[in-house]
């Protein structure tokens, strides 16, 4: 059971399902929830997750009664950028997680952001960079601006019009 048709597809190129039915949602947690109710009493449901991850797929089958373990089976940890220390001058920096916000705190724990640009990704990525005390000044998606590649274009005519 996956979260999309493109994880389904991904997981089919590097898995051998010998026999397998592949289900997917279109990327909704509550349609995911439905495909897996259809197999409520024959099926035992393994979740794959890291240790960080949004508690709402798990809530959603808690409170149907599915019948699930968690499986941690990956960590997220920052990445050393030591070797950056000295150089670290960037007119943007755009983030994809919450946890790329925390990395860059754990690696330079007194950034300021003065006139460096922050971008983010999603909701909880946009709310971390607000809890971390940063200005953020492009967020995507939104409804007239559904990628990061049309919000930067969005911000960039804008400001070059000035």
């Amino acid at each position: 059971f996956c979260i999309s048709e493109a994880v389904a597809l991904y997981l089919q190129k590097y898995i051998l399902y010998r026999k397998r039915k592949v289900f997917f949602a279109n990327g909704k947690e509550n349609e995911l929830v439905d495909l897996m109710l259809k197999h409520k009493d024959t099926e035992r449901f393994l979740f794959p997750c890291s240790d960080v991850y949004k508690e709402g797929l798990t809530e959603a089958m808690e409170a149907v009664g599915l019948n699930f373990d968690k499986a941690v089976i990956y960590r997220t940890v920052s990445s050393d950028l030591s070797d950056m220390k000295h150089n670290f001058n960037y007119d943007m920096i755009v983030f994809f997680s919450p946890s790329g916000v925390k990395s860059l705190f754990d690696n330079f724990p007194k950034f300021k952001q003065n006139t460096t640009r922050i971008a983010a990704f999603g909701k909880t990525t946009a709310k971390a960079v607000q809890e971390y005390g940063l200005r953020l000044d492009i967020e995507a998606p939104l409804p007239e601006l559904p990628s990061m590649a049309s919000a930067l274009d969005n911000y960039l005519s804008i400001s070059n019009a000035k």
